[in-house]
């Protein structure tokens, strides 16, 4: 069940990151080409990168791929880093909820209303409806990262930049003349 829920995530993003692709590109040719294009297209454009953004954000999260600013923390001992490291997500945790009941008043207030999106025929609360579950997805991933570090599974919330980076700087066989 889990690696269905996040093949699913990491299918939304992929299919989100190509619609946007997709559709920019369509504009872009019908722009400079034909002289027209489609009039929702840059709507669909922005709804799809709110959508983007908060789902990429739990899907950082869970593959610690959000860069960290680890240069004090790595040098605390077990226990403190631990204990930072949950102070953290409780913080994380209190503005993702923040953010949650801020989006979710926006969409009770969008259903309220019932608008509908400028040059989409489809009601501004269910295009917006992303930002509540993406959220509620962010804070389970955090959670999920408490959990790990209680259970020892992880010191660290997110990955931070170490010193073995220079292996990524400098070219494995001398410099690039050498390789012609």
């Amino acid at each position: 069940m889990r690696v269905l829920f996040e093949r699913v995530e990491e299918g939304m993003l992929a299919f989100l990151l190509a619609l946007m692709t997709l559709l920019t590109f369509i504009q872009v040719v019908l722009r400079h080409l034909f002289n027209t294009g489609l009039l929702w297209s840059l709507e669909a454009t922005t709804y799809s990168f709110a959508a983007l953004v908060v789902i990429g954000m739990s899907y950082g999260i869970r593959t610690k791929s959000h860069i960290a600013v680890d240069m004090l923390t790595k040098k605390l001992p077990k226990k403190i880093r631990n204990a930072v490291t949950l102070f953290a997500v409780v913080i994380c945790l209190i503005y993702t909820g923040l953010m949650f009941f801020g989006a979710y008043d926006l969409v009770s207030r969008l259903f309220d209303l019932g608008n509908l999106a400028r040059d989409i025929a489809v009601p501004k609360w269910l295009l917006t409806l992303t930002l509540p579950i993406g959220f509620l997805l962010l804070a389970f991933r955090f959670i999920e990262a408490g959990v790990q570090v209680i259970k020892g599974d992880s010191e660290v919330l997110l990955t931070g930049i170490h010193e073995d980076k220079e292996q990524f700087l400098v070219p494995q066989s001398g410099n690039q003349r050498d390789q012609k």
